[in-house]
């Protein structure tokens, strides 16, 4: 495991998801997005001892958990360990059981709680809550940003040495490429976000599911990239929704047709994004709906 520094006191350490770490002039440290309970916030923290470096704050970017989930593991071991998040995030950090419930759309099970992992994640409790402006924590000056799209709570972190940290706003190319029915919340909130990283004055920017991080040159193809996957499935909804269908049968085309890998967590994932795009054509006023033999049938309207 390696610490791996992009640009003045500005770090990232690899893995599944990648963690972030700002290491102030006091040898203690921010890390951003600590990732999953287990083996890996263990190594971080021998990592961070054969340093003498004492982790101080955690912020996460989101309430998924696989970005969240080793918050406790770092506070069991560094008792004073501030936890920090926005307040959308802090409910589902909080509340562990909550995700599954939305992606469910009621009581959740053993089978996703299984995928999920909800089992090996302790209880969080957030210190602060954070919100879109300058965060000034150690003598250093943070900024933070509202990503809302992904989901309700997702921030950006912008460090004093212009490295802007994302969350899961952008995925990697390589992930894109296999995997573009992307997860998403709020599709009108995740194109605002994805514009509004352009305005962002950053050199270097680190995605939570990538290999590299990146230069601001390089993110403005990657966003596109973003931009161009969303209107694809937007209009294949359209497309599929040419006459009175089913979310379920508009799903099954969407995965058949794009020939997406998925498993009992992915099949609820992409419903989830699939009715987040619906919604989205809903309140632009291009899709009603009809009750029919016991059945919702979305339709797009006719111009």
């Amino acid at each position: 495991m390696n610490l791996i520094n992009i640009s003045g006191n500005t770090f990232y350490i690899r893995g599944g998801t990648n963690t972030g770490l700002y290491l102030f002039n006091d040898n203690s440290a921010l890390i951003i997005d600590p990732g999953l309970s287990g083996a890996r916030p263990n190594k971080i923290i021998k990592m961070l001892d054969e340093r003498n470096i004492e982790l101080k704050y955690i912020i996460n970017t989101h309430e998924h958990n696989d970005h969240f989930g080793a918050c406790s593991q770092f506070k069991e071991y560094y008792k004073d360990v501030q936890i920090l998040s926005s307040e959308e995030a802090k409910l589902y950090i909080e509340k562990l059981d909550l995700f599954p419930k939305y992606i469910m759309g009621g009581k959740s099970n053993t089978f996703m709680d299984n995928k999920l992992k909800c089992r090996l994640s302790k209880e969080i409790s957030i210190d602060t809550v954070i919100t879109e402006g300058i965060l000034n924590i150690n003598n250093k000056q943070f900024e933070i940003f509202d990503f809302k799209g992904h989901t309700p709570g997702s921030i950006g972190i912008l460090t004093d040495d212009k490295v802007l940290f994302v969350g899961d706003l952008l995925v990697g190319e390589n992930m894109l490429s296999k995997y573009d029915f992307l997860f998403l919340f709020d599709i009108e909130y995740q194109i605002k976000s994805l514009e509004k990283i352009k305005d962002i004055d950053f050199e270097y920017l680190v995605i939570a599911h990538s290999k590299k991080f990146i230069s601001k040159d390089e993110s403005y193809k990657i966003i596109d990239k973003h931009k161009r996957s969303i209107e694809k499935y937007i209009n294949q909804v359209r497309s599929y929704l040419n006459k009175p269908n089913t979310v379920e049968n508009v799903l099954k085309n969407i995965i058949v047709n794009n020939n997406l890998s998925y498993g009992y967590k992915e099949y609820h994932f992409f419903k989830s994004s699939l009715i987040s795009l619906i919604s989205y054509l809903i309140d632009l006023g291009e899709i009603e709906y009809i009750l029919d033999d016991g059945q919702l049938l979305y339709y797009t309207k006719n111009k």
